[in-house]
């Protein structure tokens, strides 16, 4: 697959080479006299904060997550992104390569690398992309409301697995019916490709307006690792980005760590913007393969994630609703000083088959959940800066070791602050 794209690419070069003297537009995007060739070049850079609180030790119960004496101090600055991004068409087609500096290097660097056509009434992607997995999932880091995505997402049920190699397809009809379907292995682009997932989403629009817009939406997938692929693990990091990271259970660990087992999520997702106002959620259940072992037999496990979110532009401005990705972006207009916007978000995620006698999560006690609430304000400079302020309150539950054994929670809080550019 990475070898199909990259011959594209150079097919790109050549084709660029032999086109119409373009027109360089504001600096950064090239177009020919007949827009047979087209290249922009973008980026991003996000500069994050971060000011973490660890939980107490409590001496009822032993100390876990961020009561550990050896959890070391994660306040600081950290390098969040450095995207550049080149994408255009040429006769048709359409590319992008994305590459994130802050990441690493190459293969881990790499975000987005795909090649597309129009065929029928969609659009064919060949490459590495996100799987089509949810609203929050499928908005753009640099429209996301709060710094961090919640736990439906990368960031949790479908962890490590955010960009994958495989093909896509999607459209949309009557311009309300959004549609895309993805086969792509569970593998990054220049690494083992081993492991398979498939799935789909759709949704519809029934009320698409100015200042008015009805989103309803649901998705389906099943990853299926092989051994040495990346593992169906879900997991929560609460505290924001440099939280503590939770793990509810790993398909194929009752197997001896073969991870030859799968992870089955459905998801039901709406959003309603009216106004200034924004509402958004996402339920996901989640369904892994042989995570533990009862009496010697295999037993798998069911999780739950949902979100509720809310966002209010006390400026008066309005989220536009991108159709082609189905989920919502920032304000159209931007007043002189800016607009400002208030949100909260309330993040739950736990596996229900976790008890005394059944133990996916590996910690051998009652409970295996994660709660947090998240406030934040963004600041929207300009169209291309935005400055954000979260503060996180999460909980994480893990009941109790046994009867007249007191209940083991953590409770850190976290301040975290962004500033971010875009061009």
């Amino acid at each position: 697959m990475k070898y199909l794209v990259l011959v594209v690419f150079l097919g790109v070069c050549i084709t660029s080479a032999n086109a119409d003297p373009g027109k360089i537009k504001d600096g950064l995007e090239i177009k020919t006299e007949e827009g047979r060739f087209e290249m922009a070049i973008s980026g991003r850079v996000h500069l994050d904060a971060h000011l973490f609180n660890k939980d107490n030790i409590d001496s009822a119960f032993p100390a876990f997550g961020s009561q550990l004496p050896t959890i070391e101090d994660r306040s600081g600055f950290n390098l969040r992104r450095t995207y550049l991004t080149l994408s255009g068409k040429f006769y048709g087609w359409k590319y992008k390569f994305e590459n994130d500096f802050s990441a690493g290097t190459y293969p881990d660097s790499t975000r987005e690398m795909w090649v597309s056509t129009t065929l029928g009434r969609g659009d064919l992607v060949i490459g590495q992309f996100k799987p089509y997995r949810g609203m929050e999932e499928l908005t753009s880091s640099n429209e996301i409301t709060m710094m961090e995505r919640p736990s439906t997402s990368s960031t949790g049920i479908f962890n490590a697995r955010q960009f994958l190699m495989g093909v896509g397809y999607k459209g949309i009809i009557a311009n309300q019916f959004g549609y895309a379907a993805d086969v792509m292995k569970l593998a990054h682009v220049g690494l083992p490709l081993k492991g398979l997932t498939y799935g789909g989403r759709v949704f519809w629009v029934p009320i698409s307006e100015e200042g008015n817009t009805l989103h309803l939406g649901l998705s389906y997938s099943v990853d299926n690792p092989a051994a040495g692929s990346i593992p169906a693990n879900p997991v929560a990091i609460y505290g924001g980005r440099r939280g503590i990271r939770k793990s509810f259970g790993t398909a194929g660990m009752g197997m001896e760590l073969s991870y030859e087992n799968s992870e089955t999520i459905f998801a039901v997702e709406t959003a309603y913007a009216i106004g200034p106002v924004t509402l958004q959620a996402e339920y996901a259940t989640v369904k892994l393969d042989n995570t533990h072992l009862v009496a010697g037999a295999q037993q798998g496990s069911d999780l739950q994630a949902y979100y509720l979110q809310a966002s209010w532009f006390v400026t008066g401005e309005q989220t536009v609703y991108q159709k082609d990705r189905g989920a919502f972006s920032k304000p159209k207009k931007i007043g002189k000083w800016g607009a400002v916007e208030v949100a909260a978000r309330y993040n739950f995620v736990e596996n229900k088959d976790q008890s005394l006698t059944a133990n996916p999560c590996a910690t051998g006690t009652s409970e295996c959940q994660v709660q947090s609430i998240t406030l934040g304000v963004n600041w929207y400079v300009k169209p291309n800066a935005r400055v954000m302020l979260n503060y996180y309150l999460a909980e994480a539950d893990i009941g109790n070791a046994g009867t007249g054994t007191p209940d083991r929670t953590d409770s850190p809080s976290v301040i975290s602050f962004r500033t971010q550019y875009s061009f």
